[in-house]
């Protein structure tokens, strides 16, 4: 619940009593987190939860993928894909 309750904010700097009841009492929360946070806990499972990657997972950043000329709309000329002029 407490991990539940830690995970539950919305956003930075919002109020701890903000945290709705079924997580149990905010400021018993609070006083836990900042217990484990003192001990690094919450640097060890961050650490944990990293792990390594699978296999078969790639990332695709778009500044690595040059578009045909015909994807923005351009006219006529050389529709050829080759090496970009700056290397």
């Amino acid at each position: 619940r407490v991990c539940k309750g830690v995970a539950w904010q919305p956003r930075p700097g919002q109020p701890w009593r903000d945290i709705p009841p079924e997580f149990g009492n905010w400021n018993s929360i609070h006083k836990r987190f900042g217990r484990w946070r003192d001990k690094g806990i919450w640097r060890l499972l961050a650490d944990a939860a990293k792990g390594e990657p699978a296999g078969d997972i790639f990332m695709i950043d778009s500044t690595y993928i040059k578009a045909h000329a015909d994807a923005c709309g351009a006219q006529g000329g050389s529709q050829d894909i080759s090496r970009t002029k700056g290397g």
